[in-house]
C-alpha cells in the first residue's frame, strides 16, 4: 500500500514541469542564467534541468501545431528556455527560492506589446504561461500530494493499531478459555516457558498463516491492477525490492503474532 501509493504520487509528480522564459539579452551564456542552473543542479535532488533555445522550442512548437509555425516562424519570437522536472516534492520550495533570486531574469511570456502583430498569433501561443501561473498551480498540486502523503501514513497507522487489537484480542480470548490448563500447569509446578511457549508459537503461526494468504489476495490484485489503472503495474512493482519488503513484512508481523501471544498469556499467570 505504501509503495503503490507513493510511487503513483511520484509518477503524477514527474508530469509536473516549470518552464522559465528568460528575457531578451539573456542566453545560456550568460553569468546569470549559468549561475541559475548550476545552483538548481546543486541542490542535489532529482531535479532534471534542460536548456533549450529559440530553434529548440520552435522545434517543439512544430510538433505539436506545424501550421502555427508557419505563422510564428517569420521571426520567431519564441523565448529562451530553462525547462525543470522530476523536482522532488520538498525541493518546490528550494528550487522557488532560487528562481525568485533571479526573477528579474524572467518574461511574463508573451509580452503582446513586443512582437504580436496577429490576433491568431496572440490565440494560438497563449498556452505559454508566466513563471508565477506554472508554479502557483503546481502549488496547488502538491499540497494536495502531500495530504494524500500525510493521510496515507494515518491509514497504515490504524491499520498496524487495528492488527495488533485484533490478535491481541483474539488470542487473549483464546487464552481466557484455557486459564484451567494455564493454573494446572503452575499448580505442578512447571516453568513459565511450558505457558508462554504454546501461546506464543500460536500467535507465530496465526500471523504467519494470515500473512501468507493476504500476500496473495495482494499479488493477484497487483497482477489485475491493469483493469482497473489501465496499465499493467505489476511488471514495475516486481522490479522493486518485493522480495526484501516482504521478508521484512513477514518478520514483522510474526514478531507481532509472538509477542501478542506472550502479554496474553501473562495475563492470566496469577
Amino acid at each position: 500500500m505504501h509503495n503503490i501509493s507513493f510511487k503513483l504520487i511520484e509518477w503524477v509528480n514527474e508530469k509536473l514541469t516549470i518552464s522559465l522564459y528568460l528575457k531578451d539579452g539573456y542566453d545560456k551564456n550568460s553569468i546569470e542564467v549559468i549561475w541559475l542552473i548550476e545552483s538548481i543542479r546543486w541542490l542535489g535532488g532529482s531535479t532534471e534541468v534542460f536548456y533549450k533555445d529559440k530553434d529548440d522550442v520552435l522545434e517543439e512548437v512544430r510538433r505539436k501545431d506545424p501550421e502555427l509555425v508557419n505563422i510564428i516562424e517569420r521571426h520567431n519570437p519564441l523565448p529562451e528556455t530553462i525547462e525543470l522536472s522530476s523536482i522532488a516534492i520538498e525541493d518546490y520550495n528550494k528550487v522557488d527560492y532560487l528562481i525568485q533570486q533571479k526573477f528579474y531574469l524572467l518574461s511574463e511570456w508573451p509580452d503582446v506589446g513586443t512582437w504580436a502583430t496577429l490576433e491568431e498569433e496572440v490565440k494560438q501561443v497563449s498556452h505559454f504561461s508566466d513563471y508565477s501561473s506554472q508554479y502557483d498551480k503546481i502549488t496547488t498540486v502538491i499540497s494536495i500530494l502531500k495530504t494524500l502523503q500525510v493521510v496515507l501514513y494515518i491509514i497504515i497507522g490504524i491499520f498496524a493499531f487495528s492488527i495488533w487489537i485484533i490478535i491481541y484480542s483474539i488470542i487473549g480470548n483464546f487464552i481466557y478459555y484455557y486459564r484451567d490448563e494455564i493454573y494446572i500447569t503452575r499448580l505442578v509446578w512447571w516453568s513459565k516457558f511450558f505457558i508462554y511457549g504454546p501461546f506464543s508459537l500460536q500467535g507465530m503461526i496465526y500471523s504467519m498463516v494470515s500473512f501468507i494468504l493476504s500476500l496473495i489476495v495482494f499479488l493477484l490484485i497487483i497482477k489485475n491492477t491493469n483493469f482497473v489503472l489501465g496499465w499493467d503495474y505489476s511488471s514495475s512493482f516486481l522490479i522493486w525490492n518485493a522480495p526484501i519488503i516482504f521478508t521484512l513484512e513477514f518478520l514483522i508481523f510474526t514478531f507481532i503474532g509472538w509477542i501478542s501471544g506472550l502479554i496474553s498469556s501473562r495475563k492470566y499467570l496469577k
